[in-house]
Formats: structure tokens, sequence, C-alpha cells
């Protein structure tokens, strides 16, 4: 099976279909003109003061990181254009349609840019559920996440396209090392075009045997309830949240997560209120 590929004027149910059926799938050149230019302009200050490999001293995240690839988050803080990939109403749609069954409300839970520069060799196999490892071990886990993966360069095979293998979000627990590498494909995509996937896909970055850098934006979608991955909290300051659409900020999780069709109760509340009046203009 190869990766499903549609065009920026697919419908919702287009895309949906296609995330149910092979766990991902390639929306073409959704993001061009001024938002890729905006995207490219606002985050190439961060790429070259940043240096590349993981700063933890935890040897396999430091392997998983990839010692030639540069990353940063707090991405709400650093674009304005990057409102417009959180809220597109394909890629969030997308993530509400997967997700929604399974909590009240989704939200971001994590921002990042991934930029494998060159002679990184290819990350190893993986699911992204497993941030919440204890949940997704259970045989009642339901899908809990999904990724938007925004090239802000060209993705080639040669420059480490992103590598999936579809269907796999319907596969068993998975022994990766072992994994048939036939059933990986890459993700080859053109600057402003995304790539969506579900938690349960196998999938890792893919090797840069070119002399440039491949620069792609991940947005990480989760249910509500979930600890979220990225502290945004932290990554950005309370002017930095008041500036965001409101909708944006509910996302980012600047307010209570109200529960959901399971019965979870009020979750991250000041004085067993909504915090979300505190970032209100």
């Amino acid at each position: 099976m190869d990766i499903p590929r549609l065009p920026s004027t697919a419908s919702l149910d287009e895309v949906t279909q296609h995330i149910d059926l092979a766990g991902a799938v390639i929306i073409d050149r959704l993001f061009t003109g001024s938002v890729l230019d905006a995207l490219s302009r606002d985050l190439a200050p961060y790429l070259r003061s940043k240096p590349a490999g993981s700063q933890t001293g935890n040897e396999s995240e430091q392997v998983f990181h990839g010692p030639r690839t540069t990353r940063f988050g707090g991405l709400a803080g650093k674009s304005a254009a990057f409102v417009d990939v959180l809220l597109n109403p394909l890629v969030l749609g997308a993530a509400e349609q997967l997700l929604l069954p399974a909590c009240g409300a989704i939200q971001c839970a994590g921002t990042q840019v991934m930029a494998i520069g060159p002679g990184e060799p290819a990350q190893y196999l993986h699911r992204d559920q497993g941030a919440w490892q204890t949940l997704v071990e259970a045989d009642f886990a339901p899908e809990i996440a999904m990724s938007a993966m925004v090239a802000i360069t060209d993705f080639t095979a040669e420059n480490g396209a992103t590598r999936v293998s579809p269907g796999s979000h319907k596969m068993a627990r998975t022994d990766f090392a072992a994994f048939d590498e036939g059933l990986v494909k890459q993700a080859e995509m053109e600057a402003g075009s995304v790539l969506l996937y579900t938690s349960k896909v196998v999938h890792s970055g893919g090797a840069n045997q070119t002399n440039a850098t491949r620069v792609g934006m991940h947005i990480f979608f989760a249910l509500g309830w979930l600890r979220s991955e990225e502290a945004h909290q932290i990554a950005l300051s309370k002017d930095d949240a008041i500036r965001l659409p409101e909708r944006a900020r509910s996302l980012l999780g600047f307010g209570a997560y109200g529960g959901d069709q399971y019965g979870g109760g009020r979750l991250w509340t000041v004085d067993y209120d909504d915090p979300a009046a505190l970032y209100r203009v």
C-alpha cells in the first residue's frame, strides 16, 4: 500500500476516509504563498541558532532525536503563521474526527520543528502513541493522537522524507527491530504539503543523504485528558498566549478540560475554576 495523496481542494470526508484506510494521507501544497513564506522566514533564526542533537543526558533520547537533527518547540510564540496551520479546517478537522470519539475536547500536545541535517541516518521505527505507554498497552486503547508534519522545504527520498508504513495502524503490537522494511514508504512532498498520520502508524524520520537540511514542522494533536508532550505554559509567555485566537489558546491548554462522555472530571483548574479567563483581553 502506498501513502494516499490528495489535492489541497480535498474535502474533510476524503481526508478522514484515507486516514481510516491507511492511517496516513498527504495533502499536497495545502500551505503555500504567504503562510509558507512567513513560516520559513520566522523559523530561520532559530534554525541558525539552535544546536543540532539532543541536550538531554538520556542516551536513548539522544539516539532518537538524532545528532544531526535540530529540534525546537514553542512555535506559537515564534511565528504568527503557525496558527494558520493549527486551525486549518482540514488539519484540525481530521484530528477532531479521529480523536473526539474518546474525549470531550482535543488538545495540541506538542509543536516542534524537525530539521534533519546532512548525514543523519534514518531514525528507528516507532509509534507516537508510545509517549503514553501504560495506556496504549491496554487492549481497549482508542486512537489517542494524530500528527501533522508540514514540509517547510521539499521532502525527498534522499533528504530524509518521513518514513511511513501505511496500514500499520491496524497491526497488533509490533517488534520494530524486526519490522518488514518493504512495508515502509517515504512521504515525498513539495514544500507546503502536509502529512497526516495517526499515533498507531509505524514511522520514522528518513536518512538525509544530501548536502541540504530537510525542514519539517510537526504538530501533535491528542486526547484532551492526556498530559501534553510540550509544556506550552512554560514555552509561551502570558503575552504570547493572550495574542493567540481563543481557539488556539484552548488547543494549547490555556484553559480547563471539562470532562468527556466517559465521565471524566474537570482538569487544569485554578481554585477549581477555569483559568481561560486569565488570558482573555
